[in-house]
């Protein structure tokens, strides 16, 4: 039966791989389904009651940041320009510690639920909608991205129109998160991410085995290719200083400031120093370690194609190698190196399903957070019980991803490459948001007013640079000429218009405009940005906590045994003396308990606070019946303790 990109498979290989993927996605939504027990209230759906330890986050993050498109887009760069494909995943270096010491702590400790409402909070509700807006915008451009190249996929491999593939994967897609909530994401994702990382060093490795190992891999891989980067300027399409002023700029501070399903991954850490420990270790391993799982297939793919043609034929033990369509370069390496093994193959592809759905689970909670804490509550249901907006959630969900679906419509009418269709819609959107996040979280100076001009004024100037006239007017316009002097002065005189510029141009023009306005407007009260800004962070710790934060270090308190009082109120505790020594913990102070099994990872586990301690047994932790059911915690399983400040 041949297929849409040359691959010659038998109707029982068929059969064995889509029962294979079939199936996997029927055990991801069942193993999702499952920590729907874990979300009681509208908290534990969307943050999960702020509870997880910082490795089980950082883990998760992997299949989050692997997309259905990464397989593919990485791949078939790696296929063009060798090496340099990791580019993209090994450019946050320079902007973790803003986001370390700076966005994180603003956005926990504030307790924002969400992008917009750091924009109301610090702003003014004006700022918030127009944030809403753009934030919707790049989320569902996500998730019509991911169907979509999952289901070029699929068309691919088994001849079935997108038309009905994108539909049936996103049904299954949207059960467990409609249902389970961050929780169930966040555990999906864990597994989701041990199978992405295995399925792609199975394809790697085979690669490398049919051209005969590790030597013959390297000596037949071009030099340009087993370069670091790429020539600073010459390709517009895929350049060293372009993808540093779009994608490293731009592209990492809209996704570690705005991608409201990272900063939601976040904010389900149980402490901001757990969060540093988990975006430090998404800098330094996981994103490096992902680039060359999603290229590497590129770079292997390279040497396939020079060594058959030097060998005047067909590799021994292979069929001829062909890539015609390069969005398939994934597809056609595994497929022409693991044909022999129909199971294998199904259990790759079946992987990269699951990159779909491990990224695209945590942009439809995102978007349903967005829908119910911005647009529903707000404006149609301000007071209702926890039950009614866990339900309105789920039908955010349910929403989301039809929107996603429909949006794969337009994606089938862009033409280039997958990396240059990226860009082209994400270079547009982010530009004036992510430049209004840092103005807002780093200068206290920069005013509501110069927020929202500068937003509105920025996004519109970037959209139009795509046109050569101004629409529904026909006056023509040529941007280019505006783009044309700044892309010359950061990357020389060979640049051209580069998509990537685009990005750099809206963030000029949006910073230009709001620090004009900002010293044209008079400035907010010390009071309203208290705690919203990273010189006012020891205030926002203090409202965190509801009392002077106490910062000496102490130990955790292992092994403790539950006592239950009912005279204890909800989310309080009592501990001996000798616990609050361990401690270092006075009354009042903010405590994390947990189940003693570290690999549960705080799925049974709550922030308390400490009361008048007890004069019983030293290893009791007397608590009310609610707050032991609030942490989920089981009968006779000793628990830990740890002071938060």
């Amino acid at each position: 039966m041949e297929q849409g990109f040359g691959l010659d498979l038998s109707v029982a290989a068929t059969v064995v791989i889509g029962v294979i993927c079939v199936l996997y996605f029927v055990i991801i939504s069942l193993f999702g389904t499952y920590f729907a027990r874990f979300s009681k209230n509208i908290n534990d759906f969307f943050y999960s009651g702020q509870r997880f330890s910082w490795w089980l986050a950082a883990a998760s993050m992997v299949a989050t940041g692997i997309g259905s498109y990464s397989y593919l887009k990485y791949s078939e760069q790696g296929f063009n320009t060798g090496m340099s494909s990791t580019m993209t995943y090994t450019n946050d270096w320079f902007i973790v510690p803003f986001f370390m010491f700076g966005w994180l702590p603003i956005i926990y400790f504030a307790r924002v639920r969400s992008i917009p409402e750091y924009f109301e909070r610090r702003f003014n509700k004006t700022a918030r909608y127009i944030a809403v807006v753009i934030i919707l915008a790049y989320m569902f451009f996500y998730i019509g991205y991911n169907l979509y190249t999952i289901g070029i996929a699929l068309e691919g491999l088994f001849g079935v129109p997108q038309i009905f593939s994108i539909p049936v994967v996103a049904l299954f897609l949207g059960a467990y998160v409609t249902f389970g909530g961050q929780t169930a994401v966040i555990f999906t994702d864990l597994f989701q991410g041990i199978m992405l990382y295995v399925a792609g060093g199975i394809a790697i490795l085979a690669g490398i085995y049919a051209l005969g190992g590790f030597q013959e891999w390297w000596g037949w891989l071009p030099v340009s290719h087993r370069l670091p980067f790429v020539h600073p300027t010459a390709d517009p399409k895929f350049n060293t200083i372009g993808l540093f002023w779009g994608e490293a700029l731009a592209g990492s501070i809209a996704f570690t400031f705005m991608n409201q399903g990272f900063i939601m991954r976040y904010l389900a850490i149980k402490s901001v120093n757990d969060g540093r420990k988990a975006a430090l270790f998404n800098v330094v391993i996981t994103l490096p370690l992902s680039a060359i799982i999603v290229g590497a297939v590129g770079w292997v793919a390279k040497s396939l194609i020079v060594k058959q043609t030097a060998m005047g034929g067909v590799l021994e033990g292979l069929n001829p190698i062909h890539i015609e369509n390069t969005f398939h370069t994934f597809l056609v390496v595994c497929w022409e190196t693991l044909r022999h093994n129909s199971v294998v193959f199904g259990f790759v592809i079946a992987a990269l399903t699951a990159a779909l759905m491990s990224t695209i689970d945590t942009l439809i909670n995102a978007c349903a957070a967005i829908g119910i804490y911005d647009i529903y509550k707000p404006i149609f249901k301000k007071e209702a019980d926890d039950r009614h907006y866990l339900k309105a959630a789920r039908w955010a969900s349910v929403l989301a991803t039809v929107g996603g679906v429909l949006l794969v419509i337009l994606f089938n009418k862009q033409q280039g490459s997958l990396m240059s269709i990226h860009y082209k819609g994400i270079m547009i959107i982010i530009p004036s948001i992510v430049t209004t996040i840092f103005l807002g979280a780093f200068w206290r100076r920069f005013t509501a007013k110069a927020a929202c001009i500068s937003m509105i004024t920025g996004s519109l100037i970037t959209v139009l640079t795509v046109f050569d006239h101004i629409p529904f007017t026909g006056i023509p316009v040529d941007f280019t000429k505006m783009i044309k002097p700044m892309a010359a002065f950061f990357a020389g005189p060979q640049n051209g218009v580069y998509i990537y510029m685009r990005a750099l141009f809206g963030m000029g023009v949006t910073a230009l405009v709001g620090i004009i306005v900002t010293y044209m407007t008079a400035p907010a009260s010390k009071e309203k940005i208290a705690g919203l800004t990273v010189d006012t962070i020891d205030e926002a710790m203090a409202a965190y906590k509801g009392g002077v934060p106490n910062h000496t270090v102490g130990k955790k308190a292992k092994r403790l045994n539950i006592k239950l009082a009912e005279e204890l109120p909800v989310g309080v505790i009592s501990l001996s003396p000798a616990v609050m020594d361990t401690l270092k913990a006075d009354e009042g102070d903010l405590i994390y308990m947990a189940d003693s099994r570290w690999y549960l990872g705080g799925l049974r586990s709550q922030h308390v606070k400490t009361t008048v301690p007890h004069a019983g047994d030293p290893l009791l932790v007397m608590m009310s019946p609610a707050t032991k059911d609030d942490a989920f915690f089981l009968d006779e399983q000793p628990i830990t303790l740890e002071k938060i400040f």
